[in-house]
């Protein structure tokens, strides 16, 4: 999969039209620019990939197909995030109720969270 079906994915499931006036103007090109990607099958240049992906909130390295998963400019996996909202849509009110209070709790313990990750990494490297 090349440069434009990838960003072209990406955008879609953000239901961002690939080359609609609006991501031509936040990608910093024109509109025939973007065809140009999808019919000659090229790839821009490395400030437009990389304003691409500050749009869509991916690694350049997914939109370019050095890696295969899309991963968010923090490094964080999208699949999960995709994943938890799919479940939680399924819950009824009490349910998602519960759901914020488990995750509260998960997230209040260093354990399971970013911070207390990074703290433990650095505390091993010292």
């Amino acid at each position: 999969m090349g440069f434009y079906e990838r960003y072209a994915e990406c955008c879609k499931e953000r239901g961002i039209q690939p080359a609609s006036q609006w991501a031509a103007e936040q990608i910093g090109c024109s509109r025939s620019n973007i065809s140009s990607f999808a019919k000659k099958n090229t790839v821009p240049k490395g400030e437009i990939v990389a304003r691409a992906a500050k749009m869509l909130d991916v690694s350049a390295d997914y939109l370019l197909g050095l890696i295969d998963e899309p991963r968010k400019l923090d490094g964080t996996d999208p699949s999960q995030e995709r994943t938890m909202k799919k479940l939680i849509g399924k819950l009824n009110s009490d349910g998602k109720d519960a759901a914020i209070a488990m995750l509260s709790g998960l997230s209040d313990q260093n354990r399971y969270s970013i911070e207390g990750e990074l703290k433990t990494q650095k505390n091993e490297e010292d």
